[in-house]
């Protein structure tokens, strides 16, 4: 993969975190006021920074946004070794923890945000279930997905749902003629069909880097997605969550729905094991908020710097 691969293609800057392992980890500077206080935002699973471009130019607005590609995403690339290693929820977590130092030597004294999605949400609670103090002002998480124990109610439905997931990554097209091609495909299945248009569009464009023999790839690799679904089902943050000793601001979907994710279902439990968490729930929203309600996720961000 070339680092040289841009997912946010319109970003007013972007550099490289080399991080301890050798993966590179690309980081872009979305704009805003260097004045503002300044904003992280962290991406989803198999998705990529420049697919929340419209909602970043929209944050800009109010704060400096800084958005990255987590490893196997977008512009960033991974060591070789064994998938369940270099894409362990600790690794993703020690990843975070390295673009914030960085981030912090750049902005100095300047305030720090985070908002984090899925895959970043759950990176930031691993980091903080150490027990450390995150050099960051505010963390808001939209449904981190943290796995509940064999006795929480719906287990059952997690395990259902997230080997569904597991198995659909993995079998996922990787080859596609262009972005508008895979819009054309996506935007009338699933979850994608509730999708802002020009948020689908920007996942689109962000998650497909050209091939040299023609056509796209995606950018993250199936295999890749998958193991990152699968290192989520294994592992064991549930048990760490009273820990956590900074206050946490949660989002959730719609728990009521019936057809709700299985993360919405577990975010009230989620929220009760942290000491000093805030939850809120979006009604009519699953765990791809961001890209269903963008103005409504925003707005829990903005009012509360």
């Amino acid at each position: 993969m070339s680092p040289r691969f841009l997912s946010l293609k319109d970003a007013v800057d972007a550099f490289e975190v080399e991080v301890s392992d050798g993966a590179r980890l690309a980081v872009y500077e979305a704009g805003g006021a260097r004045s503002a206080p300044a904003l992280l935002v962290g991406h989803a699973n198999g998705l990529a920074a420049g697919s929340y471009g419209p909602w970043l130019r929209d944050l800009a607005r109010h704060f400096r946004v800084f958005a990255f590609d987590a490893r196997g995403h977008g512009g960033s690339t991974w060591p070789k070794g064994p998938l369940e290693t270099v894409f362990s929820v600790d690794r993703l977590a020690d990843d975070l923890a390295e673009i914030v130092a960085a981030l912090r030597a750049r902005l100095e004294a300047v305030p720090l945000h985070y908002a984090g999605h899925s895959l970043a949400a759950a990176a930031a609670v691993r980091l903080a279930a150490r027990g450390i103090e995150l050099p960051l002002d505010r963390i808001t998480l939209f449904e981190p997905p943290i796995f509940p124990p064999k006795d929480a109610p719906n287990h059952a439905e997690a395990i259902e749902q997230q080997e569904r997931l597991i198995r659909g990554a993995a079998r996922r097209q990787a080859r596609w003629e262009s972005p508008e091609a895979l819009f054309e495909s996506l935007r009338t299945r699933g979850v994608f069909r509730s999708f802002v248009p020009e948020m689908l569009a920007a996942h689109c464009e962000a998650t497909l880097r050209p091939d040299p023999a023609g056509g796209c790839v995606l950018c993250c690799p199936p295999a890749v997605e998958s193991t990152v679904f699968a290192v989520h089902r294994n592992a064991d943050t549930w048990d760490h969550l009273p820990r956590i000793r900074q206050r946490l601001h949660l989002v959730s979907g719609d728990a009521s729905a019936p057809d709700r994710d299985w993360v919405s279902g577990a975010m009230a439990g989620i929220a009760a094991r942290i000491p000093g968490a805030e939850r809120v729930e979006l009604p009519g929203t699953g765990h791809m908020m961001i890209f269903q309600k963008p103005e409504a996720c925003r707005d829990l961000i903005r009012p509360r710097v």
